[in-house]
């Protein structure tokens, strides 16, 4: 059961998050064949204005025998305090490798189970140097100040 919650998020909210995907990205370097990734991403972030945060998002992914860190930046935008679409700049480093950048955006929906915390599934996609990833998540995310 969902509880009814206003219809935005307010200037001076904090989101706090933690997604991962649910089942499979698939990764497609120079259209190859793809596989599977399982990864851990971590969000904070202050809403600057009603419905839109911006803030810093941290990363582990785990791709075969070999992980990738990434550290970025996003902003996110509300409609009717429920429903979201953000998009970002992230910096990737991958073991032994060299960084490059890549540009995420995601869909979503804040299914709000009590004031302050949603369940979050959203549908993903992000274009790098030489890749593009498509993806579905589910985060957590905690509202402080709402």
């Amino acid at each position: 059961m969902f509880v009814t919650v206003s219809a935005q998020i307010g200037k001076g909210a904090i989101l706090v998050s933690a997604s991962s995907n649910i089942g499979y990205n698939n990764l497609s370097p120079d259209n190859s064949s793809g596989y599977t990734i399982l990864n851990v991403d971590l969000k904070a972030g202050y809403f600057v204005i009603n419905n839109l945060t911006a803030g810093l998002n941290l990363g582990y992914s785990k791709i075969d025998d070999a992980s990738v860190t990434s550290i970025g930046a996003f902003a996110r935008y509300y409609i009717a305090g429920k429903f979201f679409a953000g998009a970002g700049f992230t910096s990737i480093k991958p073991d032994g490798g060299d960084s490059t950048t890549e540009i995420p955006i995601e869909l979503g929906f804040a299914a709000f189970v009590t004031e302050n915390i949603a369940i979050e599934p959203s549908v993903g996609y992000a274009m790098g140097d030489g890749y593009e990833r498509f993806g579905l998540n589910i985060g957590f995310s905690l509202y402080f100040n709402r």
